[in-house]
């Protein structure tokens, strides 16, 4: 009862009504809520911080930066949104707010003003670096051809809750979204992140977010993804083994890897034109790497015809590998 009792006083207030309006379909910052409000700092951290408090918001930290959404609204972590009663209120009260009240209303035009000042400068950037992802992709093999590898190997059986590592603009995600429990795409730069959380609120896809985070210390605990995907982003890895054993430390017994990379080449030039860390992998090395992490290959497929070919080899984390490593 206190604890419901909790979330209804933190949710009788006009600005906190306005704030879990505003955070209902986006991750904002408290910069994003300031800026709307027009209020001072303290006040809306203050506020912020009653929400959460109370379980009708989540926060999440990354780099400088804190992100608030609503509870409940695509949490990929087990036991991440305990509050049910946080949750089932705000539901509810986002359920019977009147969004065409001048307030809400208002609020809502200024934050569409806002998040549309933010897709200019992530058209800007992609202007910016458009030969390099022309470039990018020309290497590769059609991009058909690999979210036709990903569906078929991954959703062999049902995915709840999968990690996405290296989630750059989110593309796996806004691919497996829909067919999945929920999702969590890790990327080290900023800039990606931000085109990846743009294209996921597009496409509503409320059961998926992206977090700032280093492939090779994840801040989530042991056994928490059924599921992980590494999709072109282990051959940017200086340590591609320990990239693989922390991968191998978040997933569940029996939970699966997708890796998709290059498979071992010549073209040398990749290396200074794109950063390239490793000349793609042989399955030799692949198979080693996980077999280290407690991973065992299941299955692993060629994908031919770019100027560099393709694998995706899918591995399963043993109940008897998993026992030997503890």
């Amino acid at each position: 009862m206190e604890t419901m009792l909790q979330a209804l006083r933190a949710a009788g207030e006009q600005t906190r009504l306005r704030i879990l309006a505003l955070c209902a379909h986006h991750e904002l910052t408290v910069t994003d809520v300031i800026q709307i409000l027009g209020q001072t700092q303290s006040r809306v951290s203050r506020h912020l911080k009653i929400l959460v408090d109370a379980g009708l918001l989540e926060r999440y930290q990354e780099g400088q930066w804190a992100r608030y959404r609503v509870a409940g609204q695509g949490s990929a972590l087990p036991g991440q949104a305990a509050n049910k009663a946080g949750i089932s209120l705000a539901r509810y009260i986002l359920q019977n707010i009147d969004m065409m009240n001048p307030v809400f209303r208002r609020d809502h035009e200024l934050l569409t003003r806002r998040l549309g000042a933010r897709q200019q400068r992530i058209q800007q950037f992609f202007r910016d670096h458009a030969t390099d992802w022309e470039d990018l992709r020309s290497v590769h093999v059609e991009r058909e051809d690999i979210d036709r590898a990903i569906a078929g190997l991954l959703l062999k059986r049902p995915v709840r809750h999968l990690l996405d590592v290296g989630t750059g603009t989110g593309s796996a995600l806004l691919q497996l979204g829909p067919m999945i429990g929920a999702g969590i795409g890790v990327d080290n730069s900023f800039a990606m992140l931000d085109i990846a959380r743009n294209n996921i609120e597009e496409s509503n896809l409320t059961n998926c977010q992206v977090r700032h985070a280093d492939m090779l210390q994840m801040p989530y605990a042991e056994e928490t993804f059924d599921a992980a995907l590494i999709l072109m982003v282990l051959h940017y890895a200086d340590q591609p083994g320990a990239a693989l054993n922390e991968v191998s430390r978040v997933l569940t017994t029996g939970g699966r890897l997708l890796i998709v990379d290059l498979r071992k080449h010549d073209r040398t030039e990749l290396k200074t034109a794109q950063s390239h860390v490793w000349p793609g992998f042989s399955e030799e090395e692949i198979t080693g790497w996980l077999n280290d992490a407690g991973l065992q290959v299941v299955e692993t497929t060629a994908l031919t015809g770019g100027a560099v070919d393709v694998f995706a080899t899918l591995a399963e984390k043993s109940h008897e590998d998993a026992t030997l490593a503890a």
